[in-house]
Formats: structure tokens, sequence, C-alpha cells
């Protein structure tokens, strides 16, 4: 064997062993966007919220960020008081009430889960045609 081949062997399996004990990796793969109204409007939730924590969960494998709704566009019926990210396709929120848009999948047990495909946005960088999408959500998406 070449010293060329051992180095791939080995690398190889250091790769596998590390692969192995940390679990499969999840891989972030997002669809074609839409448009940002259309995101909108299509998606399952639909939220203004300022987030205020934020902590690994689920030994690691998700980041919990703790919010305070502002607005429920689309969702949940009842309170939101946190989203839920997966570690390998996470979005990365600033804890310290820094109002976003976000959209996101509502789980059967009525949670909300974001991922970096999904629409998040802060507030106060919203298109004109965002804001307005929004102020009558309602009757511009049905």
């Amino acid at each position: 064997m070449t010293q060329i081949m051992k180095s791939c062997f080995i690398s190889l399996a250091i790769l596998f062993i590390w692969r192995v004990e940390t679990g499969a990796a999840q891989v972030c793969i997002c669809p074609l966007r839409m448009s940002s109204l259309e995101d909108l409007c299509n998606s399952e939730a639909v939220i203004s919220v300022s987030v205020i924590g934020k902590k690994e969960v689920d030994n690691g494998a998700m980041i919990k960020y703790s919010v305070h709704a502002i607005q429920v566009y689309k969702g949940p019926v009842g309170g939101i008081d946190a989203v839920y990210s997966p570690l390998g396709c996470a979005v990365d929120l600033q804890a310290d009430w820094t109002q976003y848009v976000i959209t996101g999948s509502l789980e059967a047990d009525g949670t909300v889960h974001i991922t970096s495909c999904n629409f998040i946005k802060l507030w106060d960088e919203l298109s004109t045609a965002e804001l307005n999408l929004l102020k009558n959500y309602q009757n511009r998406c049905r």
C-alpha cells in the first residue's frame, strides 16, 4: 500500500468512527425557495416573536428558542412560548428580545419547528410588501 493510500484509509477510518460515535449527521437540504410572500402564505406557522432564550434540548439534537409571541398569523391555537430547530439545520437567532417574523412547520403536538430553510427575518428588515401582507394576513393569504 502506498503512503497516500494509507493516509486516505486512516482518514476514512477516523471519519467513520467519529460518525458512528456522534450518530448520523443531519444534512439540511432546502427545496427551491418560494418568494417571501408565497412562503408567508403557504407555511403551516407564521408568527412574530421576540426571542428571549436559547438552549440545547433532546441530548443536543435540537435548539429550543424561548419566545414571547407578539402575533400569531397562522399556527397553533393557544400560546406559543418556544420554537425548535434541529441542530443539523439550525437557525441562529439572537436571544436578546430581538423581534423576528418566522415561518415554520406545525408538529402534531402543537410545537413550531424551524430550519434554516424557512423564512426568518428581523422585523425591522421586512419589505413594504411583506409588512402589508402581514397587516391584512387573513384576507391576503387564503
